[in-house]
């Protein structure tokens, strides 16, 4: 097969493959505020928390917390996508922002997913948004899911962008929307 035809497929770890909506709905009201859960994908999560020094401490606690970060399932199909997508022999990796890198693989390691699925060959964590376009790139991801159109505005190289959509509030994105891990499996084909 050419390179240049083959499929390579990336995905975001946060709002695609953790399910961190319940959560974010409890730390919200923790912190004063009232928020539904059509209300807490990522770009409507924080334009909803007017106060950005308590939205980085809902983030800091969601992602960072020894406990609180260990509380947010798995999306619904996604052990069983990703195993699919494994037994495919399609190219994937995980390529997510985080500051805590340890706490990231303790994390997949919790919900079973490292090393059988994700490991130091197939995982990458960055800091920046821009990261995560140097990373697909040198990659050559083809096909990505990420939860914010933000960020795959910023995959100039990649050339299938998927925003995954949980509660369907993006009608109007310029990205192909996917709902669920149904969804992810039927555009990626495997």
């Amino acid at each position: 097969m050419n390179l240049s035809n083959k499929k390579v497929i990336g995905f975001d770890l946060d709002g695609v493959i953790l399910d961190h909506s319940q959560q974010k709905q409890k730390l919200a009201k923790r912190f004063g505020y009232e928020v539904e859960l059509t209300e807490t994908p990522s770009s409507i999560f924080y334009k909803r928390i007017e106060d950005k020094d308590k939205y980085r401490e809902i983030r800091s606690i969601l992602y960072d917390d020894p406990i609180e970060a260990f509380l947010s399932p798995l999306m619904s199909g996604a052990l069983d996508g990703l195993k699919m997508v494994k037994d495919s022999g399609t190219p994937f990796y995980l390529i997510s922002r985080r500051k805590k890198e340890d706490r990231a693989i303790e994390l997949l390691k919790d919900k079973n997913l490292w090393p059988s699925l994700f490991n130091e060959e197939n995982t990458f964590f960055v800091l920046e948004p821009i990261d995560k376009e140097i990373k697909a790139k040198e990659l050559s991801i083809t096909h990505y899911i990420d939860d914010e159109a933000q960020i795959l505005s910023l995959l100039n190289s990649v050339k299938n962008k998927y925003l995954f959509d949980q509660f369907g509030v993006y009608d109007d994105s310029q990205y192909d929307l996917v709902k669920n891990w149904g969804d992810i499996l039927r555009v990626l084909n495997v």
